[in-house]
């Protein structure tokens, strides 16, 4: 029987801080600028700067994984990221400071990106493959529950006694998800190319080539040419998440209070579940089938909620099993992206597929506003379990002519070895 790795449930607490972000951004600052009189316009240009550096953070991950150990950059980085957070306490929230809050929501989100990465790479390493599912749940489970910390938490805290206490046991709490390190096992470094150390190259550049070098086997393999068109397909893109508070919601009667409860605090248990669930049937199943699956239990709540009765509790039944099964997904394809990247270079392999992972729900969020708009919320959904549907038809058809190695079932082979 092989050794256990680290405990899974570890990745959720030291993946905590880079879900909090999106929550204290989105929810918490959000509220607070409202209250403060500013338009939805100014808190949508903070979101959309918050989430900037996740878009090109690829671009850096090399420097993450090839220059100071895992650990360190997590310290580092997580330890700017909460003094960001603290700064935020000492700023008044007002239209006359909104230049200093960009300033340090971005330096937040681009600290935030090497947190992520530094967790990514040392859950590659530690993991051994037959509890990548259940790592890779665990570690979404913090993503999702972060957000909710983050938002949920510090809104809470904000209304109840002032923002400056919120931002300032937000602060207290996400460094104190570096304690979590201790437990965890350092990653291996990056190994220089003999040509490398024969001909004096700095020990930086060689181990960036090697990240590179790394990168494109990746790419090039049969795994990688499945996974780089799974990235693309809308399976599990849970795009109708982002539309249920438009025009369904009115068709289904679901009052305001209703949408924020289940858009909200409720959403991200549910959500939560789903990705611990995901993780273990990637474990279970093989990677490919359980992300499949997934796709296929979205479609199934998509279907179940356009023939329901349209009334405030099928929505909120619905929704909230939608946002389950959207974390299922996420859970599935995270346990599916540990399985292609292996060790190594992990980061920059993880980003270079999770960054493009984020055009399906683009588009697909796209589309689903068209339909909606132009055919209603029944018709959207159609189209987005025709998707989900489509997707994993078109994603068989790629298996059977790229002939990737056959997925072995993680469970199975545990089983096998004992």
């Amino acid at each position: 029987m092989q050794a256990r790795g680290t405990r899974p449930w570890l990745w959720a607490i030291l993946n905590l801080p880079f879900g909090a972000t999106s929550g204290f951004v989105a929810v918490m600052l959000g509220f607070i600028l409202k209250k403060q009189g500013m338009g939805d316009d100014v808190i949508a240009s903070l979101v959309a700067l918050n989430l900037l550096p996740h878009t090109w953070k690829v671009l850096w991950a090399p420097i993450a994984d090839s220059t100071l150990t895992r650990k360190r950059w997590y310290v580092l980085s997580n330890v700017a990221s909460c003094a960001t957070i603290l700064a935020l306490a000492f700023v008044p929230i007002t239209r006359g400071n909104l230049t200093i809050i960009e300033v340090l929501v971005f330096a937040n989100s681009v600290a935030i990106t090497l947190v992520g990465m530094a967790v990514e790479g040392l859950m590659a390493h530690a993991t051994p493959p037959e509890e990548r599912g259940r790592a890779a749940g665990w570690f979404q489970a913090g993503n999702v529950g972060g957000a909710g910390l983050g938002g949920g938490l510090g809104l809470f805290l904000a209304e109840q006694i002032s923002s400056e206490v919120a931002f300032m046991v937000l602060a207290g709490i996400l460094l104190a998800c570096t304690l979590a390190l201790r437990a965890v096992p350092e990653a291996a470094r990056i190994p220089e190319a003999p040509a490398a150390v024969e001909h004096h190259t700095p020990h930086w550049l060689a181990r960036i080539v090697e990240v590179f070098k790394e990168v494109w086997a990746m790419l090039r393999s049969r795994r990688g040419v499945v996974a780089i068109a799974l990235v693309f397909l809308p399976i599990g893109s849970a795009a109708a998440a982002g539309i249920f508070a438009g025009q369904i919601a009115t068709d289904w009667h679901a009052s305001a209070n209703l949408v924020a409860t289940t858009s909200g605090v409720a959403a991200g248990v549910a959500a939560t579940v789903g990705c611990l669930f995901g993780g273990w049937m990637s474990d279970r199943l093989g990677r490919r089938r359980a992300y499949m699956l997934s796709g296929l239990g979205l479609a199934a709540v998509a279907v179940a909620m356009s023939l329901a009765p349209k009334t405030a509790v099928t929505y909120a039944i619905f929704t909230l099993g939608y946002q389950a099964a959207g974390g299922v997904a996420y859970g599935a394809f995270t346990g599916f992206v540990l399985e292609v990247i292996g060790t190594g270079a992990a980061a920059t392999k993880y980003n270079a597929l999770a960054s493009l992972s984020n055009i399906p729900i683009t588009y697909m969020t796209k589309v689903l506003g068209w339909a909606s708009t132009a055919y209603g919320p029944v018709v959207m959904l159609h189209v987005d379990a025709g998707s989900e549907v489509a997707g994993i038809a078109l994603f068989m058809l790629i298996v059977l002519i790229v002939k990737p190695d056959r997925e072995p079932v993680p469970a199975a082979a545990d089983a096998a070895s004992t």
